[in-house]
This record gives C-alpha cells, structure tokens and sequence, in this order.
C-alpha cells in the first residue's frame, strides 16, 4: 500500500522505516533542509508541511492509501486535512484545530466523572492573577513556552517566554504540585484503546522539562481503572476518533485525577518505542494501520519495565552511564565529549537511554 508521511524530521524516522518494513510504499512531505528520511522513502517532495493544499494535490496524483505523521502537532494536524480530502481515514480536520487549543479541550472536558479540573483562563494584560501559577501558550508541546510564575515580576518574564516564537495567546493555569503521568492510547472508528501509563519526571520549577519517562507507570489499580474510563470519554468529547492520542495527567495526595494536556498524536520522547518494549505491542505500526484502515484490535504479547532516562546539565550526574554500554539498556544516543547544556525544554537536551528490564531501572 502506499503510505503519505508529513514531514521528514528525526519524528517521522520511526513512521518511515516501520512503513518501509512492513511493505508500504512511502511518499515523504518536507522542507529539504533536515529532512533525515528523504533517504529512506520511495518519492520525497520538497514541499513545506505548511503547504496543505500542495501536499493533498500530490496525494490525490500519487493515489496514496493513506496519510499519517506523529509526535508533532503542527504535521499531524496537516495529515489530519489531507486525508480528510481524500476521503481517508481521519480526524475530522475543524475539531483536530481546536483539540490543539487547551483552553477549547478545558471546557469540552469539565464535567467527565473521576475527572478533577485544573483552574484556568485566559491571560489579559492588568487583570489580577493568583499565584503561584503556570504560565503557558494555549498551542504548543514539549513544555515549550511553560513558566512557574510565583510574582508579578516573574508573570512578566514568563509572558514574554511563551510569546517568543509569535504572539501567542496566553493561558493562566494554577498550579497543581503533584505526580504527572501520561496516557498513550489508540483508536480507530471512535473505538478508543488505552495502551499505556507512563510515569514522567522533570526537573521542577521553572519549566518542568522532563528527564525521565518509565512504564508502567506506579498507579494502583484503583487510579488506572478510573484512568481507563476518563480517557475514552475525554476523546469521545473533543471528537478524536482514529490515531493516536497522548494525554498529560497528574494526582494529587488524595488521588484525584487532573488532565493537563490533551496531544491528538503519539507522544515523543521515544515513549512510542518504550510502548513496544514494555507490552510487546507495536504502537508505530498501528497508527500506519489506522492510517490504511486495516487496524486490528490490539494484543499485549508480554509485560516489561522499560525507560528512557535524558542527559543535560540539569543531570549531569548521569553522564558516567553514557559513556560505557550498560547491560540493561536497548539504545541510545549521546556523542562523547557533547558539552551538557542547560535544558529549559524538550528539544535542548543532550541525549538519551532506553532501558528494558524485568524490574525498574533506577540510575539517579
């Protein structure tokens, strides 16, 4: 079959090279410039993934079977209109663009039973907010643009922090000091499945970058359970009904469950990957699956503990596991001699390593 794949980025690696595993003719949409799988698809245009109109015309001409992309919500988004062109299986293309809005999922999701609200409005300039508080834009990922904001002076640095890249709107959210855990699920035909729960940590205030991920994450049974309702119906809300979803979560002391961010795609981070070491269930193959329409309901083949855990100047401690294979780990990827840098989001840190073990790898 032949598979459309947005983009061309490190992200789009793992789509491409599991399509090209499984058969699939692939047909790559990007920009030229850092397009690290234009060697491995069968036609590659050069053409922006902004350029929707361009990229649906190319589809139709190529007759692809099926349009996909993952852990960006800018080309998920685009692929999400392209195969509604076509008559492909798709998000609807109007609720996908306001899915990316936090403060739009807010208000579609406030009552769903088990489900806590987090507080949160819109910023305007001069009217009060209470603090502490988390600054963000309403679009964004990879806690790009998030500040913890303590005073007037820090809401002020932390408005220009989530408006760098454009003038974006701004949204106050009070801040919740407990465990966060994300939620990685598929669908298709507005059947949801939950596939995973995984445990995130970061480094705190003031930009929570996250430096390590593990599944399963550690939740009782009674958590996971209300876990497993609250997620389907969070999708049935917004109207995601095919691919793959991940959902930022977190508990407080008397267990109450809070929803922080809703992304319509598979997470980054390589938690695709952890999905398939830790369940034995092939999450890069199934959003192919769901982009073709030959989706099957999911098997878990075994259980497993797996894990990534990041490098950067915030962790410097770990920095002697990167420089000698460990017998617990799957991959990596880290240069020697890389000067750690300070990371204040999940694009500026330094590497990584995945981890697959029969208990909980702990290095720090």
């Amino acid at each position: 079959m032949k598979l459309a794949i947005i983009g061309a980025s490190t992200g789009q690696l793992p789509l491409t090279l599991k399509a090209k595993e499984l058969g699939h003719t692939v047909v790559s949409f990007a920009w030229d410039n850092g397009a690290v799988c234009k060697e491995y698809a069968d036609k590659f245009y050069p053409i922006s993934v902004i350029e929707k109109e361009k990229i649906t015309e190319a589809c139709r001409a190529e007759g692809v079977d099926g349009v996909v992309s993952n852990a960006s919500d800018l080309t998920s988004e685009i692929a999400s209109y392209v195969a509604s062109q076509l008559g492909l299986p798709a998000n609807d293309y109007e609720k996908f663009q306001y899915v990316r809005d936090k403060a739009r999922v807010r208000e579609l999701t406030n009552d769903i039973p088990h489900l806590c609200q987090v507080r949160s409005y819109l910023y305007k300039e001069g009217e009060e907010v209470e603090f502490p508080c988390i600054v963000k834009p309403t679009v964004g990922s990879s806690k790009k643009g998030v500040s913890f904001v303590t005073n007037m002076q820090e809401l002020r640095q932390a408005v220009a922090y989530a408006q760098s890249d454009g003038d974006a709107t701004i949204m106050i959210e009070k801040f919740v000091g407990t465990r966060e855990f994300s939620v990685e699920s598929i669908s298709y035909q507005g059947r949801h499945y939950v596939l995973q729960m995984t445990d995130k940590e970061n480094d705190g205030a003031p930009h929570f970058v996250e430096l390590s991920h593990h599944q399963p994450a550690d939740l009782s049974e009674v958590i996971q359970s209300k876990v497993r309702q609250i997620v389907p119906e969070i999708l049935n809300r917004v109207g995601l009904i095919n691919g793959a979803s991940h959902i930022e979560m977190k508990i407080d002391q008397d267990d109450n469950i809070y929803m922080i961010e809703l992304n319509p795609r598979g997470a980054g981070d390589q938690i695709s990957t952890l999905i398939k070491e830790s369940i034995g269930y092939d999450y890069i193959k199934a959003m192919i699956d769901v982009a073709l329409g030959i989706f099957e309901e999911p098997k878990i083949s075994h259980k497993s503990y797996a894990g990534i855990y990041f490098l950067c100047q915030q962790r410097a401690n770990r920095l002697p596991y990167f420089l000698e294979k460990q017998p617990w780990e799957i991959s990596r990827s880290y240069e020697p001699g890389t000067a750690l840098t300070y990371a204040t989001d999940n694009y500026t840190r330094n590497g990584y390593i995945i981890y697959k073990s029969d208990k909980k790898i702990i290095i720090d």
